[in-house]
């Protein structure tokens, strides 16, 4: 079973738009604060969509989807076709990893904007070697220069002290990407101030309990990325923590 998606994830997906619903607001205004910028959007693990809003993705003339999953391209079809239609948005759903062939991916879309949803987080959980996992999230920053992406996905992740439906969801917050850590800072595992400074704002905000998940994903943008943070309660008590940001061809 894939162990990010599958008949299960879509379930729990349908059965908590309500509990998601604030998050799913929060990722609407952070999309809608810059219009398209390509005729195209190439979004990759878009699964069936569930918290993209329509309204950004019928600002394209076409979207392209990718995701592994045999029951993304319906659903997602089922979710946002009917105003996709209404908008005279084309699209086209594939089925296939797009992450283990993405050079080729890019090269046949050269023209998208790219969009990666909620996927580049997930990676660390298809690779049980942390290490292998971070080199596969720096070799796709890497294979990505040169284009306009954008990519919102699991920074960090993990139980929070006070159940959701008790407390007020959490405002989207911004930062600053810090630059690239040293080896040695890597070694002895110091974060550079700015990105210290949102984890303390932002943790604290979240009622984080104990020690959470890093998804690996704290140097994916480059220095200097305006970055937004976004809560998302993926259940009662346990809580994710969502970075998105668009990057400018490098």
């Amino acid at each position: 079973m894939n162990p990010s998606g599958g008949l299960r994830w879509h379930w729990k997906a349908w059965r908590s738009l309500q509990l998601w619903e604030p998050t799913c607001q929060d990722i609407a205004r952070w999309l809608a604060e810059k219009p398209p910028e390509r005729n195209e959007l190439l979004l990759i693990g878009a699964s069936a969509g569930w918290m993209m809003p329509s309204a950004f993705l019928s600002g394209f003339g076409k979207v392209i989807t990718y995701d592994i999953d045999p029951l993304a391209a319906p659903l997602f079809r089922w979710r946002h076709g009917k105003a996709l239609a209404a908008s005279g948005t084309a699209l086209v759903c594939q089925r296939g990893d797009a992450l283990n062939h993405l050079a080729d991916v890019l090269q046949q879309h050269r023209q998208a904007q790219v969009l990666f949803d909620n996927v580049l987080g997930q990676i660390r959980f298809h690779h049980p070697d942390v290490d292998e996992a971070s080199h596969r999230i720096a070799s796709i920053r890497r294979r990505l220069r040169g284009r306009h992406w954008g990519s919102i996905h699991d920074a960090y992740s993990g139980p929070v002290r006070t159940p959701v439906s008790r407390r007020a969801h959490t405002p989207m917050m911004r930062s600053v990407q810090p630059p690239y850590p040293t080896a040695s800072a890597r070694k002895h595992d110091r974060q550079d101030t700015p990105q210290r400074a949102a984890f303390a704002a932002f943790g604290s905000q979240l009622d984080a309990d104990g020690a959470w998940l890093d998804h690996l994903t704290g140097d994916l943008f480059p220095p200097g990325t305006q970055v937004s943070h976004i809560a998302w309660p993926h259940l009662d008590d346990y809580c994710h923590w969502l970075q998105a940001a668009w990057v400018e061809p490098q």
